[in-house]
């Protein structure tokens, strides 16, 4: 494993992007963070981790939304029967990657205006008049095995609400942006440390109150133009922190994982007006999950009163794929 630069060293080679990590594992990696993910990290995690055999699963159904948000189509899932009279059945289901619990692979966000994926990959190379159907795909995760280690838990809808801290959920003003500095009181308060190599969650509490809606207020949460969600502040200071802990994934329950709309403006983020969404795939290639189901996880985790615990989440091994449903456990 090659040394990691600290944030304030990036980017690794001079002329790339804004704190990029171009390089760092070789010009051919496909990998990004996940190479944190390690026999031994792993090995070290089942053996700290798996204590009780409760196992929690973190995806909703991916028609978990009543509509899709910004306008993408919606599940088609067809059952057929293997002839008239067999019991027999097929079934063919068809989705968008980003209408459910899904993580963003490495060809779902470059940087926008160099239009540069992770690796210096040109988007002619993803989406030209030859593309590489393979390259930067998700299947390179699956062929890795897949995001398995150590997970943790920042409850941060738990903590806000031991606070007395008021933000919206869902709705025209859900635009609460969650600050470092109250993630960092978060493990403190439920007293985790976040370790190298670790599969980092945020809960805001999005599901829990996406339940509360009637049928109609959720088909006008899908239609808000520009979308507003809950999320973790765009910022400098929380990149930095991402990388320099070592965190081989991020995921929340929200439907982006930063705050949208970015309010910041580039002077106060630090962040030379990208996006972390920017910054994490298109910079170090690490993996962005959302709409993860975290409501029974903080139930377990406050039930046994820890917030680490194993996490295996198997992509679907599909090739030149730009996200997918996580298929992730949570074993205690």
């Amino acid at each position: 494993m090659p040394p990691r630069p600290s944030f304030r060293d990036l980017p690794c080679r001079p002329g790339d992007p804004p704190f990029s990590a171009w390089g760092l594992y070789g010009a051919e990696d496909q990998l990004g963070a996940l190479n944190l993910l390690t026999p031994e990290t792993t090995l070290a995690a089942a053996r700290s981790e798996i204590q009780t055999g409760v196992r929690i699963p973190l995806d909703p159904p991916i028609d978990c939304l009543l509509t899709p948000a910004s306008g993408r189509a919606g599940l088609k899932h067809t059952i057929a029967r293997r002839g008239e009279d067999r019991a027999v059945h097929d079934d063919t289901v068809e989705f968008n990657t980003q209408i459910g619990p899904q993580w963003d692979g490495f060809r779902h966000v470059a940087y926008l205006k160099a239009k540069l994926f992770y690796n210096n990959t040109p988007l002619e190379r993803i989406s030209g008049a030859n593309p590489d159907p393979e390259w930067l795909g998700t299947q390179a995760w699956v062929q890795n095995g897949s995001i398995v280690g150590r997970g943790v838990l920042l409850d941060f809808h738990s903590y806000a609400q031991a606070k007395g801290i008021e933000y919206e959920r869902t709705g025209p003003k859900a635009d609460y942006p969650i600050s470092l500095a109250e993630l960092k009181d978060v493990a403190a308060t439920q007293g985790v440390q976040i370790r190298h190599g670790d599969i980092l969650f945020v809960r805001s509490g999005f599901w829990s109150a996406y339940h509360q809606l009637s049928g109609q207020e959720k088909r006008d949460w899908s239609a808000m133009e520009p979308p507003i969600w809950v999320g973790v502040e765009t910022t400098a200071n929380l990149a930095e922190f991402l990388w320099n802990s070592g965190i081989a994934a991020c995921a929340g329950d929200a439907p982006g994982w930063e705050r949208i709309p970015n309010y910041n403006s580039p002077a106060e983020a630090g962040l030379k007006g990208l996006s972390l969404h920017e910054i994490m795939l298109g910079g170090w290639g690490m993996p962005i999950g959302e709409m993860f189901d975290l409501e029974a996880l903080s139930e377990e985790c406050k039930r046994q009163g820890r917030w680490s615990f194993f996490v295996t989440s198997a992509p679907l091994h599909v090739r030149g794929g730009v996200g997918s449903p996580p298929n992730a456990i949570a074993i205690f």
